[in-house]
């Protein structure tokens, strides 16, 4: 957590200096020219889903569904470079909570062997540090409309996970062949691929910047986030008390995110 504060702290910085000067207009002979630059802040309450790439685990066992959504949240800092009059690199970096629910269930529910799992239901909560790097488009200023912009943006998003958390109900048949069931509330996945340590997501977002003076322009869009690399979720490496393993097949992580905060 300490990095984490330093990195944070770093990043600040760095990013604080170069969006003290961002007017475009400025014409500077700079390799990085600073005057392209601006920064900006932004908060996002999001919706978040898992949802399975197949009906069945790959090896055919057990039947995965999604179990719904889960509300989530995200804050973090936003650089936009503009290489072109409207076109900008936008990066920054975000803390992003989310997370869903996969259910899986085993196909023959009438095997009598022991340390078998039948029924699996697992909630998640996952946070992550992400770094986006998308092109992002925008309009001339709409004068009818207040000097409002519009704008769309589209890129790659890579995440680390910092913190995984779930909430479980597991269904097995123990080491002498009874029925039992183990649950368990937001306890801490331990080991480094219990969850995927790294996410790459499809970032695709549009939204309006509303101008409250030369330099500070208010912000808003909605974003969805498509995660398509690695898996997401390795049961078969779960140290969660319950005898026998199970696949719940390549689980992708989603969500849809609305943003608002400023550019100064």
């Amino acid at each position: 957590m300490k990095k984490l504060i330093f990195a944070t702290a770093l990043f600040c910085t760095h990013a604080f200096a170069f969006g003290q000067d961002y007017d475009l207009n400025e014409d500077h002979n700079r390799k990085i020219d600073i005057g392209r630059v601006r920064f900006g802040g932004y908060a996002a309450p999001s919706i978040s889903w898992m949802k399975p790439t197949a009906s069945k685990s790959s090896d055919g066992l057990y039947k995965v569904t999604s179990g719904g959504s889960q509300v989530g949240f995200a804050w973090g800092l936003m650089i936009d470079y503009f290489f072109a009059r409207n076109y900008a690199i936008a990066t920054g970096f975000q803390l992003n909570s989310s997370g869903g629910e996969i259910r899986s269930k085993r196909v023959d529910q009438t095997t009598t062997f022991g340390n078998t799992v039948f029924d699996a239901n697992f909630k998640y909560r996952l946070q992550y540090l992400e770094v986006p790097f998308q092109l992002k488009l925008r309009s001339e200023r709409i004068s009818s409309a207040g000097g409002i912009r519009a704008f769309g943006q589209v890129g790659l998003t890579g995440g680390v996970n910092i913190n995984k958390k779930v909430t479980y109900k597991v269904d097995y048949t123990n080491s002498s062949g009874s029925m039992s069931t183990l649950t368990g509330d937001k306890e801490k996945l331990a080991g480094s691929f219990t969850i995927a340590p790294f996410l790459l997501q499809l970032n695709v977002g549009a939204g309006i910047e509303k101008p409250v003076s030369q330099r500070m322009a208010l912000y808003c869009g909605l974003f969805f986030n498509n995660s398509f690399l690695p898996d997401v979720t390795d049961p078969g490496k779960y140290d969660l008390g319950y005898t026998g393993s199970f696949s719940d097949g390549n689980i992708r992580l989603n969500s849809f995110a609305f943003r608002f905060g400023i550019f100064f």
